[in-house]
């Protein structure tokens, strides 16, 4: 079974920037430029921990799960069809940031394979959520690098992983896939975030 990583949580200049799973609780750290994991969250049984990423992927997992349930394949009934996804968090006092890769089988496209390091690389599509107040804007970003490994280990873990983090100055997420130690082609990317 493929699974994927973890992440932490950063403030300066009024941004916190989250990384983190269900198995770490979220601390604050002082350098939102330095590369953090992204979190991975499983939205198959959805719970209040991955509420948010849900709400921003709502109409992709419905989809996702009628692309299954066409095949014939009702095993998901109490739930969703396999969808994991992958998020870094940016918080402000004014409003949050939520950068979101979604792994699905319908609407992801394999990449590259590393068969060495159990580790699947495809092209997923990403989603970025703005959150101010109770208003919330969400954008399509086209798609990104999403990593999957076959057996998620601390040594695999070490040596590969998805990563990001916050140019303050430059308002940029940027973002960047290393498979045993090293970059994965076409996976590193600035984005910039939106002013308002």
């Amino acid at each position: 079974m493929r699974c994927c990583m973890i992440a932490a949580a950063t403030c300066v200049g009024g941004f916190v920037l989250m990384e983190g799973s269900s198995a770490k609780a979220q601390t604050p750290t002082a350098d939102p430029g330095a590369w953090r994991s992204m979190s991975y969250a499983n939205l198959q049984t959805p719970s209040p921990a991955t509420a948010t990423y849900v709400d921003i992927w709502k109409d992709a997992i419905d989809e996702n799960n009628r692309h299954y349930e066409q095949r014939g394949d009702r095993r998901f009934s109490k739930g969703n069809a396999p969808a994991n996804e992958a998020h870094f968090v940016i918080w402000s006092s004014r409003r949050s940031v939520v950068f979101s890769i979604l792994d699905t089988a319908s609407q992801c496209e394999p990449k590259t394979t590393f068969s060495e390091a159990g580790a699947a690389v495809k092209l997923c599509p990403v989603r970025i959520a703005v959150y101010e107040g109770l208003q919330v804007r969400t954008m399509d970003g086209g798609k990104a690098c999403f990593l999957e490994l076959d057996q998620p280990s601390p040594a695999t873990a070490a040596a590969s992983g998805a990563y990001a983090s916050y140019d303050v100055a430059r308002r940029t997420l940027k973002t960047g896939l290393l498979v045993n130690h090293e970059a994965v082609d076409g996976c590193s990317f600035d984005v910039p975030l939106p002013r308002q």
